[in-house]
């Protein structure tokens, strides 16, 4: 803020709340003040209000009028407390952008979230080209003016330096690279991207940094030029949440790559029929495949609403790679909905299983291959007498049962994320922890092909 913006004295007195206004500005950069006086209301209605608003006068309107600068959450909880008038210091400040650098001046000190700070940096940008506009003419009429004191001819306000090293510090962002890793975040987010929008509303709740949120940004790629799958039939990979938004049971993208490489050639199209949260979606766009991407309840725009359950829709069929990862058996059932296959006994899941398969079948095209990811499960909720649940096993019976042709099964090993304590207790109790999870890719055969003990056949 300039050092003439307050610079008029101010002077203090008891104004009606009916003749203040909020200031328009304020409500696009730090939202609905009604929506954070929960806190304040208290404290107002037992002592008044303790600070002043500041306001200046509203120079158009046809009645005393007078536009909030500072104390927006103190007239919202005014008003709900029906209080009738506020102490405020006016100040005489008549420009738009003056007011709006009052504003923010008067916020610096608030708590924001990311949000919100990036909202004042697209504020103080636009302030603050306007203002280098201003005084490059200022510039080009004192160098014509030719005048001999080169210091007259530089900014007219004093201020050396890049645009975004003086948001930065404005900000308290600390510099102009860490500034610069927010404000590309912030305009992915902006263009509707769902992983940076996701990103943002982990930022603003305090669970990812920035350089975190950056760095997801910058590993979009790395499925692209350069990819190089491993030529194992394992893949322990981790997670990445680069790919995908958070949602209960995600999976590494690096599965979902080394499947689409090696059994979706480039341009060809790829289905998720239970999407979760995109990471197949956000896996294909990096690779330069086609994807449709569905879900009993979509947590983002790109991912379609529909129930498996009723097959496989028609615009997806003749595809050439299906990639399933089913709820297991009540492994997560607490965290999915309600009305998720998640919750349904194992003789359900199974039919389940069997259903998927069939559509499967019915929507690949020939030739075409379906990738289930299924794991073991050996701790909670297992069936009276059962050591363990090999979904493995029932997935396959399913597949074959629906036509399908074994072609590889890929050991991806869970990355566990055990607490030292739990590796403890199960030493302690001599139990094992359970990582084994498969991938099993199936063939649909092309037509003329049979499956004859255990082997495909031409049919005669």
């Amino acid at each position: 803020m300039t050092a003439t913006t307050l610079s008029s004295p101010p002077s203090l007195r008891m104004t009606a709340t009916d003749d203040l206004t909020f200031n328009p500005f304020s409500i696009t950069v730090y939202g609905d003040p009604a929506g954070e006086t929960s806190d304040l209301l208290e404290s107002i209605r037992a002592h008044g209000v303790l600070v002043p608003l500041v306001v200046s006068p509203l120079y158009d309107s046809d009645r005393p009028a007078w536009e909030v600068l500072s104390g927006h959450r103190r007239l919202a909880c005014l008003r709900a407390l029906g209080i009738q008038e506020a102490p405020c210091e006016i100040r005489e400040i008549r420009s738009n952008s003056a007011r709006r650098l009052a504003v923010l001046e008067y916020n610096r000190q608030r708590r924001k979230t990311f949000s919100q700070l990036m909202r004042e940096a697209d504020a103080l940008e636009t302030l603050y080209k306007a203002e280098a506009n201003r005084r490059r003419r200022v510039n080009l009429i004192q160098f014509r003016k030719k005048m001999d004191d080169p210091a007259e001819c530089r900014d007219s306000d004093g201020r050396e330096g890049r645009t975004d090293s003086r948001i930065a510090a404005a900000l308290s962002l600390g510099g102009k690279d860490l500034y610069r890793q927010a404000r590309a975040i912030w305009q992915v987010g902006r263009s509707g991207d769902a992983r940076a929008l996701s990103g943002i509303a982990q930022l603003d709740a305090g669970t990812k940094t920035i350089h975190a949120a950056y760095k997801d940004l910058r590993r979009r790629d790395r499925f692209s030029a350069g990819f190089r799958p491993t030529p194992y039939d394992v893949w322990p990979f981790k997670h990445d949440r680069a790919f995908g938004i958070p949602h209960p049971g995600s999976i590494p993208p690096g599965l979902v790559a080394h499947a689409v490489h090696y059994y979706a050639p480039p341009g060809s199209l790829v289905v998720d029929p239970m999407a979760g949260g995109g990471t197949t979606l956000d896996v294909c766009e990096s690779m330069g495949r086609r994807c449709l991407a569905y879900d009993l309840h979509p947590v983002r725009p790109e991912v379609r609403l529909h129930d498996v359950n009723n097959g496989i829709p028609l615009e997806a069929h003749e595809c050439d790679l299906i990639f399933c990862d089913p709820p297991y058996h009540t492994m997560l059932a607490r965290r999915y909905v309600a009305d998720g296959i998640a919750n349904a006994p194992l003789t359900v899941w199974v039919a389940f299983l069997e259903r998927l398969a069939a559509h499967c079948f019915k929507a690949l095209r020939e030739g075409g291959h379906v990738a289930l990811l299924v794991a073991n499960q050996t701790e909670k909720d297992l069936p009276a007498g059962h050591g363990y649940l090999d979904h493995a096993v029932l997935g396959y019976q399913a597949l074959t049962s629906a036509g399908f042709l074994p072609e590889r099964r890929v050991s991806c090993p869970m990355d566990g994320a055990y607490l030292p304590q739990h590796v403890r207790k199960a030493r302690a109790e001599g139990r094992m922890l359970g990582q084994v999870r498969d991938l099993l890719i199936m063939r649909k055969p092309r037509r003329g092909v049979g499956y004859v003990n255990g082997s495909p056949q031409a049919s005669s």
